[in-house]
């Protein structure tokens, strides 16, 4: 085929998907053409992802109690309101095609014509390539700017090293000679947790305090949480990890600064020890 033709059969095409797709767009009364059915659709579906939202997060991670859960949550509600307009548009089209372009099947058996693309209208495509940049330039920058607050240390920071075997967490305090099997951490201090394992891969995961990272035997990993909510929260671990999995928690607890170094005191810790950890980072 040569050039010419070819570019008369792509010239078809077009006016010929065209004169289908035209009538989707702009044949007839507005409230009685597709797209307006559909933008109905759409609205209404994105009215109640908004909802969802805004809501259901915030009962789902009921009892947070830690600056990184607070971020977590946050992330959660804007991620969902910002996807929800783009996943109606997708529900909205499917709905409006199941419920008013559905054929039944011809007695021969014979599949009913495909349906003419949309490639062809600039307007459409255009908005969609251009939702789909602003969308995931915004979720790069939201996720950058998380990502960089987490990883900044408080002057006032203290270290936990975490241990992970199976079944069982082990927590110390460096300096101290202090073991337990209960997190005891202070409210309003930033927390590095220095996680290990020493059988199999574990997954540290203190519930309420929103954050969680894998304990790998031979590596450290760090991860850091400032909790802001005196009581008690879950240990768990989030990997499978063996037999007795389901039955690797223990609980922590969150207490004021000074009754964290009344803590210390009672467990044997020194005067020099707790001093440095009543100051700064240990």
């Amino acid at each position: 085929m040569s050039s010419d033709s070819t570019h008369e059969f792509h010239e078809e095409k077009r006016d010929e998907i065209a004169e289908q797709v035209n009538p989707f767009f702009h044949g007839g009364p507005i409230v009685q053409r597709p797209i307006f059915k559909i933008g109905i659709i759409w609205a209404i579906f994105t009215v109640v992802g908004v909802l969802i939202g805004l809501f259901v997060p915030v009962h789902l991670l009921d009892g947070v109690s830690a600056a990184e859960g607070h971020d977590v949550l946050l992330t959660i509600i804007v991620f969902t309101v910002a996807a929800a307009p783009v996943a109606a548009l997708v529900y909205a089209i499917a709905a409006y095609s199941l419920l008013s372009w559905r054929k039944r099947q011809p007695a021969d058996g014979t599949p009913p014509p495909d349906g003419p693309p949309l490639r062809g209208h600039a307007i459409t495509s255009a908005l969609w390539l251009g939702g789909s940049v602003v969308l995931v330039l915004f979720l790069l920058i939201w996720g950058m700017s998380e990502l960089a607050s987490e990883q900044s240390q408080q002057t006032n920071a203290i270290r936990v090293n975490v241990m992970g075997q199976q079944w069982l967490w082990t927590f110390s305090y460096p300096g101290t000679n202090i073991s337990s099997n209960t997190l005891m951490v202070p409210e309003g201090r930033q927390v590095i947790f220095q996680v290990q394992s020493k059988d199999v891969t574990h997954g540290f995961y203190p519930v309420q305090l929103g954050v969680q990272i894998d304990a790998n035997p031979g590596f450290t990993t760090l991860i850091s949480s400032t909790p802001n909510k005196l009581g008690r929260f879950d240990v768990r671990c989030s990997q499978l990890c063996g037999l007795y999995h389901p039955y690797m928690y223990t609980h922590g607890v969150v207490v004021t600064n000074s009754q964290f170094l009344s803590w210390l005191r009672s467990q044997g810790a020194s005067a020099t020890a707790v001093k440095k950890y009543s100051l700064s980072g240990n």
